[in-house]
């Protein structure tokens, strides 16, 4: 058994791997990190950390077996990212994953949540990098923060009609509708670039992102899991 641990910007989610099958996952909050990972069983494990320097800490004290990600692992993938070192560990994971999933092939891993991020790995199975975007909520607070009227507005993500008939409505056209069809326009952008290209879908948001963009758009596959997997085969990789 062998343990992923990611800590991210919004939530923390606990994986469990064996025989390169995802067994289970577990969403938890930072107190219940280090007694859910005392009651597994595991060989192995390796954390991912982007939100919670103290966690991170805490648990490599606490298992001092795991391997901690960073631009110093072997992968099985180059990356030709001019500024590594800034590289976040979740684009360098889904690049991963979308290695394992999809070797020697074009491929376009779009994340969709506090963030969306882009990234290309092409069939040389060379990273070359991408695109970073704020994600759905965070265009909302913005709207509310950096304006004196406008209402900050909580919604889960949802089909939204293009003619908002109140304020709050036409803030969910404009951030939805707009975030969707940046989307598309990106995928196109990158399916002139390389004809032959697939399209992974993940974080968050992936079944309603996919759910609008493939109506429109073919060869588009969705992994909610698709950062998680690529942490365990960074794993597998560096074992």
């Amino acid at each position: 058994m062998s343990i992923v641990v990611d800590i991210g910007n919004s939530r923390i989610k606990v994986a469990q791997f064996k025989d390169q099958e995802l067994l289970n996952v577990l969403f938890l909050k930072e107190d219940e990190v280090l007694s859910s990972l005392e009651k597994l069983h595991f060989k192995n494990g390796i954390i991912s950390n982007v939100g919670n320097k103290k966690l991170c800490q805490k648990i490599l004290r606490t298992f001092p077996d795991f391997v901690l990600m960073s631009h110093n692992l072997n992968f099985p993938v180059v990356l030709k990212y001019n500024s590594v070192l800034s590289l976040g560990h979740d684009r360098i994971a889904n690049a991963v994953g979308a290695h394992a999933s999809f070797p020697d092939k074009n491929n376009l891993v779009i994340d969709v949540g506090t963030c969306i991020t882009y990234d290309f790995l092409n069939n040389s199975n060379e990273y070359l990098g991408g695109g970073i975007s704020p994600g759905f909520n965070l265009r909302m607070k913005a709207l509310n923060s950096f304006t004196e009227n406008l209402p900050v507005v909580n919604f889960k993500i949802k089909s939204i009609p293009l003619i908002g008939t109140n304020t709050i409505e036409s803030i969910e056209s404009g951030v939805v509708n707009g975030t969707i069809n940046e989307i598309i326009q990106n995928i196109s952008a990158y399916e002139q670039l390389h004809p032959e290209i697939n399209v992974i879908l993940t974080g968050g948001d992936t079944t309603f992102i996919k759910s609008i963009v493939s109506t429109k758009k073919n060869s588009i596959f969705a992994d909610e899991n698709l950062t998680l997997k690529g942490l365990y085969a960074v794993l597998k990789h560096n074992a």
